[in-house]
């Protein structure tokens, strides 16, 4: 015996292209928050929901920046970055990152340097020391493919800190 089964709700096919319109579609997809440090002297920093991954074998990695933030004079010559995958609770730290001109490494972020002088975040659900092969420009940003170096499970939250909506959210 065959089931009948309801024809879907109707589609719009209002296409977008302007910026709030596009902003408005992107706004409904859930990304990861990381925060991409660099710097062995002066350390530097901002918050990310570009991260991705591009391939297992080889480990390899990508995030964009804006050209014109404080961060990039540090991404485009460094040698090595570190990718912090935050975890939920880590709101306020995904904020003070994301925010440009704030102390980003005063108190109260609580960090150190590794052995390659790079600044590490504590109480991440994970980081990755990522080396930067290709830095494409892309508009008034930098797409920075990188090759994973080294990877750890941090010392932090359970689940991720996710970004939809708008908003910052654990994910569940």
């Amino acid at each position: 015996m065959s089931q009948v089964v309801p024809a879907p709700p109707a589609v719009t096919d209002r296409w977008v292209n302007s910026g709030p319109d596009v902003r408005a579609v992107l706004r409904r997809l859930a990304s990861g928050v990381a925060v991409i440090t660099a710097g062995t002297s002066a350390p530097t920093g901002f918050c990310a929901t570009s991260l991705s991954t591009l391939s297992l074998d080889p480990a390899l990695m990508a995030f964009s920046v804006r050209t014109g933030s404080a961060s990039w004079g540090a991404i485009r010559t460094a040698e090595h970055v570190v990718a912090h995958l935050l975890g939920d609770g880590q709101e306020e730290l995904a904020r003070r990152f994301g925010r440009s001109g704030a102390a980003k490494f005063a108190p109260p972020t609580r960090w150190r340097r590794d052995d390659l002088g790079l600044p590490l975040l504590h109480g991440v659900l994970a980081w990755l020391v990522l080396a930067p092969l290709v830095r494409l420009p892309v508009e008034d940003h930098m797409l920075v493919v990188c090759r994973v170096v080294r990877a750890a499970v941090g010392d932090g939250a359970d689940g991720p800190l996710i970004h939809h909506a708008g908003r910052f959210s654990p994910l569940g």
